[in-house]
């Protein structure tokens, strides 16, 4: 999206009507990755078999639909800005797709950002990544705050964000395919129906 950061209806329009096709590629590229996302659920669930490690793949699962659902935002805006559409008109609706229907998708896109984050810790306590992938986590409100009071546009300071969580899931992508050994699962207990002559339903 041209508009990274930025929440202003009319502001969104113009910017998206200025570059329509680049709007309507990254939203396909978008759907494409949460896709993505979605095959990786059942290896990680092997891979991350603990209890508390598969938070981080329910999280990703969730962030998942967050991702598609994101997307589905900016083919909106693509739709509203065609030719000979009413962009007058259009911008309640886009006002309020960025004011109050937003609420219903931050769940998800909060489900992403910690599913993320989760995923990078488990990694990290099974020895898959050391532990500087977690903490590249710590550098996205420090970038925020700096920004902010250097005066560094949103659209940068997202897109750098942006740029660190992709730093970290292509890490943790490649230190898994480099570990392929699959971790052992705990070994189900087997229930006989007949143990020292007693029957045990």
């Amino acid at each position: 999206m041209p508009g990274v950061g930025v929440t202003d209806a009319a502001e969104i329009l113009r910017l998206v009507s200025a570059q329509r096709e680049q709007v309507l590629a990254s939203s396909i590229l978008q759907l494409a990755s949460a896709a993505l996302f979605a095959l990786t659920i059942p290896g990680l669930v092997v891979r991350l078999h603990a209890f508390k490690e598969r938070w981080a793949v329910a999280l990703l699962a969730m962030g998942a639909c967050g991702d598609a659902a994101d997307a589905i935002y900016h083919q909106l805006a693509y739709e509203t800005t065609r030719p000979g559409v009413d962009q007058a008109a259009m911008l309640p609706v886009m006002q309020r797709m960025q004011s109050v229907d937003l609420l219903y998708l931050l769940p998800l896109i909060l489900a992403f950002l910690l599913g993320c984050v989760s995923l990078a810790l488990a990694s990290m306590r099974l020895g898959i990544v050391t532990k500087w992938n977690p903490l590249l986590y710590l550098m996205i409100p420090l970038i925020g705050l700096a920004g902010r009071f250097s005066g560094v546009t949103s659209r940068v300071i997202g897109l750098t964000c942006l740029g660190i969580l992709s730093l970290s899931l292509a890490w943790i992508g490649a230190a898994f395919a480099h570990h392929r050994e699959i971790p052992p699962a705990t070994p189900a207990r087997r229930r006989t129906p007949f143990a020292a002559g007693t029957f045990h339903p």
